[in-house]
């Protein structure tokens, strides 16, 4: 019977100080009404799974980071429209004080098919370079009325962001 050694090295590189990245993940937990096809709405996301950083206000739906950096930001939707046997299109945005910056802008037709439920999730993500105090926000618009679902089973509605 042979034996293995294993050795573990510790490499500190940060002179004994630990750091953090800033990030957080909030989901939405009740349904949010789209009733006004074709219009921008912010999407809430309420409950905060984490927020490393206090850069996360589940308040205002906001990410504001405190540190000028690199971050990675992304927003997930689960719509469902009121007709789902019409065509449709949607969009999700992430908007930097109040301007679109990253988008995804998806068609549907989920049709009628006897018991299969569609899951329409489109996501949009990208790296970018914020300021401290910037605004980051997750907007959607289709041109179906429709319920953005809460984040559960078989669907996802989220906004996640961390520093890189």
């Amino acid at each position: 019977m042979t034996h293995k050694r294993m050795e573990l090295i510790f490499v500190n590189c940060s002179n004994g100080r630990v750091e953090q990245n800033s990030a957080f993940r909030a989901v939405n937990v009740d349904w949010q009404d789209y009733d006004n096809a074709d219009e921008f709405v912010k999407v809430l996301f309420t409950e905060v799974q984490f927020d490393n950083g206090d850069i996360y206000n589940a308040n205002t739906s906001t990410f504001v980071p405190v540190e000028t950096g690199v971050y990675f930001v992304a927003g997930t939707v689960t719509f469902f429209p009121r007709n789902d046997a019409i065509p449709f299109r949607a969009r999700l945005e992430v908007r930097i004080n109040g301007e679109s910056v990253a988008a995804d802008n998806d068609y549907f037709f989920s049709g009628v098919v006897p018991s299969i439920v569609f899951a329409n999730i489109i996501n949009t993500s990208t790296i970018l370079e914020l300021q401290a105090g910037d605004l980051v926000e997750i907007f959607f618009t289709s041109t179906s009325r429709g319920i953005i679902n809460d984040d559960g089973e078989g669907s996802s509605t989220r906004f996640e962001a961390a520093s890189m």
